[in-house]
């Protein structure tokens, strides 16, 4: 880490600096992903600013990954046939504030992330502090009187449908604190 990296670093908050060496999650494509970044935009921009439309799977990484663990992440990674991902309609965690979009196949997805996380590079990550759900967020930083009527809002009119999954991909926060992705971890056809 350069000591600007550093500097900026040191800056980030705690929650922050868990994501230095960023996470592993599945981008959707387009159109999905643009309907969702607009949604996200509009009701969170907060949210939308750290990250554009994903679905997380996996804890922060606790290092920097190397050679040998990108290697097994592709394999675990390669080992998974491309599979058809159902999103919304959307729904709440209660009593959390927030609005999210349903994602299936739940089973699917928490096999795939906990391979990913039984991989070398996740050694050293804290234990989960939440059961994996998987899901597809409009909005989080937002209140519960907000949360109620943004659902009633979308409930008719949030997109809905499905998309094929070809990959994970795997982002890291910029200077800004804005996940980007690095890189592409494809699945077999």
């Amino acid at each position: 880490m350069s000591a600007v990296d550093k500097r900026i670093w040191e800056q980030w908050d705690e929650g922050q600096r868990a994501y230095k060496f960023g996470v592993i999650l599945i981008l959707p494509s387009e159109p999905v992903f643009s309907q969702v970044n607009a949604l996200r935009a509009q009701h969170d921009p907060l949210s939308q600013a750290i990250c554009d439309a994903h679905i997380s799977l996996t804890m922060p990484l606790p290092q920097e990954p190397s050679d040998e663990n990108w290697a097994e992440l592709g394999a675990v990674a390669a080992a998974v046939r491309r599979f058809t991902i159902k999103y919304g309609p959307p729904m709440t965690y209660p009593p959390h504030p927030g609005v999210v979009l349903k994602i299936e196949p739940q089973l699917e997805l928490d096999r795939l992330r906990a391979h990913l996380e039984s991989c070398r590079a996740f050694l050293g990550s804290p234990p989960r502090p939440y059961p994996f759900s998987a899901h597809m967020t409009i909005a989080e930083y937002i209140s519960l009187e907000r949360t109620a009527s943004l659902m009633a809002e979308l409930n008719h009119v949030a997109p809905s449908g499905a998309f094929v999954c070809e990959g994970v991909s795997h982002v890291v926060p910029d200077e800004s604190f804005h996940f980007c992705e690095r890189r592409k971890l494809p699945f077999r056809g």
